[in-house]
């Protein structure tokens, strides 16, 4: 995600300082915002994603079209901001949030064609920390991951993560440094295995090649510096690697 242009802050908090934005429109003044852009809002039941993006908010759900929005100059109502803009209504609030595992003094609600999201919002990560939708669902199921790690118990990709029963079971896709492919099940709640099943290649369904995630301490086979964390809050849970590096 990059950040909007000309932005002064003291800080990552919820707290307000003065600073001007640039919008398609021209500039915007960020005065007494809620939180300071460059930030990101994040939810999941069903997952969602909102950034910045030079100027434009950017609102992404899984395996659907971005729908993208000029920034605008918010209303103030009852202490939140609110973004009327285009097909997006944008609610920004200071108020305690937790989501996917992680925890924020600011929350958000969006309203697209009449369906609320509700989630959480996050000062903008640093260069080479990942922000993709794929990042956020390894955040989001990282128990369900080491518990399929540990029950594999070798070194493997984490190639797809997706939620199943309405988030009562969730599936991950592995792949081995032997190229074995293994899809197994978690029951969320308590962590039980309920499947790890080896699967040909060729097999696999679409949300089991979206990603190539390694748990943070498995080192790759060569140096991969362009590989991006993916964190939940400041604890990096390990990297996105792209298709040049080597498992």
């Amino acid at each position: 995600m990059s950040g909007a242009a000309q932005t002064s802050q003291t800080g990552g908090g919820s707290q307000a300082s003065v600073g001007v934005v640039t919008g398609p429109s021209g500039p915007i003044d960020t005065a007494g915002w809620v939180m300071q852009p460059p930030f990101y809002g994040v939810g999941d039941e069903p997952y969602w994603r909102l950034e910045i993006i030079d100027g434009w908010f950017s609102f992404k759900r899984s395996a659907l079209r971005a729908i993208d929005e000029p920034m605008v100059q918010p209303t103030k109502e009852a202490g939140a901001d609110v973004f009327n803009s285009g097909s997006l209504k944008i609610v920004i609030r200071g108020e305690a949030c937790a989501t996917g595992g992680q925890s924020s003094d600011v929350a958000a609600e969006i309203t697209y064609d009449d369906v609320g999201y509700i989630g959480c919002v996050f000062p903008a990560p640093a260069s080479g920390v990942a922000t993709s939708p794929e990042a956020a669902a390894v955040v989001q199921g990282v128990a369900s991951i080491d518990a399929c790690l540990a029950r594999l118990a070798q070194p493997a990709l984490v190639t797809g993560v997706a939620p199943r029963q309405d988030g009562a079971a969730m599936s991950v896709a592995m792949r081995a440094r032997n190229g074995t492919l293994y899809e197994c099940g978690v029951e969320t709640a308590s962590g039980a295995i309920l499947y790890l099943d080896p699967m040909e290649v060729g097999a696999q369904a679409q949300w089991m090649n979206r990603m190539r995630f390694l748990r943070e301490g498995v080192a790759t086979n060569a140096a991969c510096d362009n590989a991006e964390d993916v964190r939940a809050g400041e604890t990096v849970l390990g990297r996105m690697l792209p298709a040049s590096c080597r498992f």
